[in-house]
């Protein structure tokens, strides 16, 4: 194991530079669509082509530092509360309703800072802030996807439930934004700028208007680290309840939106249907137990933050 992970840590930028490379990190090798138990650096393309038709100097190589590789088609890694899509019908655990003004509001709800779309509200979490509780989500959901310098956000911003989007306006202010981890977007060819976690809190009016149990999947108290095959689930604004198996672990991705790069060390890969607007949503095991912080997905494939470097940003716990 120590090897594969040796290895993510030294090539993972080389190989997020190859054209069309999208992920580096620690996976299991999948052979005709199954899991095969057997470790392996695992790399995300965005188009999975014949070896033929790939510039020699952009192949993957069968093994790296000794250690098997495997290649998927990802797709491109965007961030999940942004371009939207038209209302559709909802599917069986009535997702439309998420959509809507909840009192009190529970992980898994419509929400946004009010000049983004809509994400998704995670999880309450225990801090040093007016109540003692605050809503969890990302950056980009809370906080407008600001570095901390650009202006797009400020402590004290309102916050909304249900998010723009889906048609939360004034009235429907249910927090104001508290803090977050700056969102630092690449920089042409100047130096790497990494981001670890895609993160906010907002502290809400008053307490009783949040409830902790997750929509669909209860209450979440303890946390655990992801590993490869892990099976997961995720409550979400625009998907609901969704589960799957935990694709990779200390990845590397490279997430496109609106003409700016970001990069991500050390996250989460994961095979859990989910669509734009489910940022945000809390990652718990069967026995609910928190992993990660859901932010960035393709065609494919997600990604999640871990929740272990989320609450130790702030500080925090998970609200019980």
């Amino acid at each position: 194991m120590q090897s594969f992970l040796n290895a993510v840590q030294r090539h993972s930028f080389s190989f997020l530079s190859v054209p069309g490379v999208v992920s580096f990190g620690l996976g299991i090798k999948i052979k005709k669509g199954y899991y095969t138990g057997f470790y392996c650096l695992m790399l995300g393309v965005k188009k999975k082509l014949p070896p033929h038709l790939v510039p020699r100097d952009e192949l993957i190589p069968q093994f790296i530092d000794r250690l098997p590789t495997d290649v998927v088609q990802v797709g491109t890694i965007k961030l999940l509360g942004y371009g939207l899509p038209s209302p559709a019908g909802p599917p069986a655990d009535q997702a439309e309703n998420r959509k809507k003004r909840v009192r009190p509001a529970q992980p898994g709800v419509s929400i946004g800072h009010f000049k983004v779309t809509a994400g998704t509200l995670g999880a309450l979490v225990r801090g040093d802030f007016p109540g003692g509780i605050a809503i969890l989500s990302n950056n980009h959901i809370l906080a407008n996807s600001t570095d901390g310098q650009d202006g797009f956000s400020r402590p004290g911003d309102p916050v909304l439930q249900p998010g723009p989007y889906d048609n939360g306006g004034p009235d429907d202010i249910i927090a104001r934004l508290h803090s977050f981890s700056p969102l630092i977007a690449e920089k042409k060819g100047g130096q790497e700028q990494v981001n670890t976690i895609d993160a906010a809190l907002a502290v809400p009016i008053s307490p009783d208007l949040v409830a902790s149990p997750i929509l669909g999947l209860g209450p979440v108290r303890r946390t655990a680290h992801a590993w490869p095959g892990m099976m997961v689930f995720k409550s979400g604004r625009s998907t609901g309840v969704t589960r799957g198996p935990v694709l990779s672990t200390e990845t590397a991705i490279r997430v496109e939106n609106e003409r700016k790069t970001y990069i991500f060390e050390r996250q989460i890969g994961l095979e859990l249907e989910t669509k734009s607007g489910d940022s945000g949503s809390l990652v718990v095991t069967q026995f609910g137990r928190a992993v990660g912080l859901l932010f960035a997905g393709s065609e494919n494939y997600s990604f999640a933050n871990p929740i272990s470097p989320v609450l130790n940003y702030f500080g925090v716990t998970l609200y019980g």
